[in-house]
């Protein structure tokens, strides 16, 4: 035998101080089975009370932020009529300058960077009344020359 496989094994030492033997109720496989159905039925239950709850709450979330997405588009609905109604009273006042060609309205600018949409709106309200305003000033210049 060689000496290096041998080895000798010291006796584990008792994890109780004391005889006193402690009773486990033993359980069958079935009672056990049945004990971890309940947890896991219970378990079960308390996620779909919970899923149930939060269900209800995105349902919510998806209503608001479909009256929101509403909203939004009639406020685009406004504002693309407003400026299209701009544009046509600006041709229209513009229609005898022949040296001004008046073309389709122009694209949005995309890189303008987000403000209020009431900013723009005024904005737009306000070049407006200065082209108004520049027309009426010219127009009444125009009438004195003649006089």
């Amino acid at each position: 035998m060689n000496p290096m496989m041998t080895t000798i094994f010291e006796s584990v030492p008792s994890q109780r101080q004391s005889e006193e033997v402690i009773e486990v109720p033993t359980l069958s496989a079935v009672e056990r089975y049945k004990e971890i159905i309940a947890i896991a039925t219970d378990a079960a239950a308390r996620q779909h009370k919970l899923d149930e709850v939060r269900c209800a709450e995105l349902a919510e979330r998806i209503a608001a932020t479909q009256r929101e997405i509403a909203e939004v588009r009639d406020r685009e609905r406004v504002v693309r009529m407003g400026a299209a109604l701009h544009w046509e009273q600006a041709v229209e006042q513009l229609w005898n300058e022949r040296w001004l060609q008046m073309v389709t309205p122009p694209l949005p600018d995309e890189s303008v960077p987000q403000r209020p949409q009431g900013e723009y709106n005024r904005a737009m309200d306000l070049a407006y009344q200065a082209l108004e305003d520049s027309l009426a000033k010219r127009t009444l210049l125009r009438r004195k020359q003649k006089d």
